[in-house]
């Protein structure tokens, strides 16, 4: 007679050592009951099959990742303005995020530029070309660096800060334009004495003051994400042998660890550490900031143990990745579920690639294909990757983004 089994099966948890099996888009979802019938006796046996380790990427998969970063390299390289930069104010939209000119504009470019160079460093493509495109950056982040603050309210050129302290950071360890080391040198020092006074009075960095008075230093709270981005291009230069007071980063550090939740996520900021429960502070609305933040501790000596970068990272692409999907594009920041913004997007990953470079083979192994999709959801038929209409800055700066994460995913085939 026909009969009918149950079978529970557990798919291996994103947490756990085991490799996650390919589910396509919708690979977070947990399979609970599977039914299976037997007809005359015989039997339908249901079973899981454990992956085999496997190369960091496999074909067609690192074919694809290849070629994207090529044509990512290229569209950078045929897009750089003539004063050496990325990115402009032009808009043809009728609403944009609020960054008056000339002082927003201006941090918004030299922020841009910073990335830019920074992934331009890393492509293996690009040859000449790439060498003249990087070194016309650099002279451009050289005149422009000093960026002002527009108002008390708005001070994005900390952005601008902590790119450009990456890109020359990165440019001194690799020994590139050795006839600017000097210049270079000088602008890390002034970059890093003007972040000191724009750190706000609970130790991080924050881009708008939207509550409060706006002094200077800043009185209103920092942003976790732009503290870990500050932190991270401090580390570069300080690697490179530029001098940073300790108190500057420690107090950053100090307020970084804060911002932690209890369950591993990061609060958008110092103010939001009051609302634990808030979406926006939870791991799906916290899933792009949580690789920068436990990135940058890592880099300034704190510890992040394996299983909180693995949570991190099977957060961003695995439990809430098709939340994280669901605001690219949108043009108003934070109206996607859990307050998600698309800016957050291409971002997020770009530090899952860093922080999967400090891990464990076996973490990267397992998380690198997922990591190439998410990135590869944003190619243009151009050659570039975007994920928030943000003026003329977005295809640049997230072309940038997504050439530093194709690159680190490509490992030693790069």
């Amino acid at each position: 007679m026909p009969g009918i089994a149950f079978f529970w099966v557990r798919l291996p948890s994103p947490d756990s050592g085991s490799p996650i099996l390919e589910m396509g888009p919708q690979s977070s979802v947990v399979l609970g009951l599977r039914l299976a019938t037997t007809l005359l006796g015989g039997c339908l046996m249901v079973g899981t099959g454990w992956a085999q380790a496997r190369p960091y990427l496999q074909d067609p998969m690192r074919l694809k990742v290849r070629s994207a970063a090529e044509a990512a390299t290229q569209w950078l390289l045929d897009n750089q303005l003539e004063s050496g930069g990325w990115g402009s104010h032009h808009s043809p939209r009728p609403i944009e995020v609020f960054a008056s000119a000339p002082g927003s504009q201006d941090a918004f470019r030299v922020a841009t530029t910073g990335l830019v160079v920074s992934a331009l460093l890393d492509s293996p493509f690009g040859g000449e070309d790439k060498s003249l495109a990087v070194q016309r950056g650099i002279e451009h982040l050289l005149e422009h660096y000093p960026v002002r603050r527009q108002s008390g309210i708005e001070h994005y050129n900390v952005w601008a800060f902590g790119f450009t302290l990456q890109a020359l950071g990165e440019c001194l360890l690799e020994g590139v334009l050795p006839e600017h080391e000097d210049q270079i040198r000088r602008a890390s020092s002034a970059l890093v004495e003007r972040l000191a006074g724009y750190q706000s009075v609970d130790g991080g960095w924050g881009y708008l003051s939207l509550q409060g008075y706006r002094t200077h230093p800043p009185a209103a709270t920092s942003m976790s994400f732009t503290t870990a981005t500050i932190l991270v291009g401090l580390a570069r230069v300080q690697d490179a042998g530029v001098e940073v007071p300790k108190g500057l980063i420690a107090r950053a550090v100090d307020s970084l660890r804060r911002c932690r939740m209890p369950m591993g996520p990061y609060a958008y900021g110092e103010m939001w550490r009051r609302s634990p429960q808030a979406l926006i502070n939870g791991p799906a609305g916290a899933a792009c900031r949580t690789p920068a933040c436990q990135l940058s501790l890592m880099l300034h000596g704190q510890s992040v143990p394996d299983s909180d970068r693995n949570r991190a990272l099977a957060d961003l692409l695995v439990r809430y990745s098709e939340l994280q999907r669901a605001g690219l594009r949108r043009p108003i920041p934070h109206e996607s579920w859990c307050q998600i913004s698309g800016y957050f997007y291409l971002y997020g990953h770009a530090y899952a690639s860093y922080l999967l470079e400090l891990s464990s083979p076996d973490l990267r192994r397992r998380h690198a294909p997922a990591l190439a999709r998410s990135v590869l959801a944003c190619a243009q038929p151009d050659g570039s990757l975007w994920d928030y209409p943000l003026y003329s800055y977005h295809k640049p700066y997230g072309t940038a983004f997504a050439l530093i994460t194709l690159t680190r995913i490509l490992g030693s085939d790069r």
